[in-house]
């Protein structure tokens, strides 16, 4: 069972927690261990989307921040991928919530310094 989101919002979402992972992989200094891996799976009443990097990481003071409209960290860097405006995850929390669902960072899974993740609501009423 998929989420009852449109597939552009859902393709958006993931498109975009894959360009902030890349951003962050291709920032990081460790060459050989650039990693993202993305997830996604249904319990019995949620569908969970998760994107975990092994980028350069979130500074624990500004973790709080990643979700507020025009809030970067990438302007600051030579960033090959281009600097970001700050509105990708702000675009993700509100697309997530417009159809019922959350996005928010979680702890990452061993040898992973990042993780984002989306859960939409499963059912037809949009209801948890």
């Amino acid at each position: 069972m998929a989420p009852l989101v449109p597939v552009s919002l859902y393709n958006g979402i993931a498109q975009n927690l894959l360009t902030n992972a890349l951003k962050a992989v291709t920032a990081s200094t460790d060459e050989e261990r650039r990693t993202i891996a993305m997830r996604a799976w249904n319990t019995s009443n949620r569908h969970y989307l998760q994107v975990s990097d092994t980028g350069v990481g979130i500074p624990g003071p500004i973790r709080k921040y990643v979700f507020d409209p025009l809030f970067t960290t990438t302007e600051a860097r030579n960033d090959p991928l281009g600097s970001g405006m700050g509105l990708g995850l702000a675009l993700v929390k509100r697309g997530a919530a417009a159809f019922g669902g959350v996005a928010q960072l979680t702890n990452p899974p061993p040898g992973f310094t990042t993780c984002v993740e989306v859960q939409f609501p499963l059912g037809a009423d949009g209801q948890q």
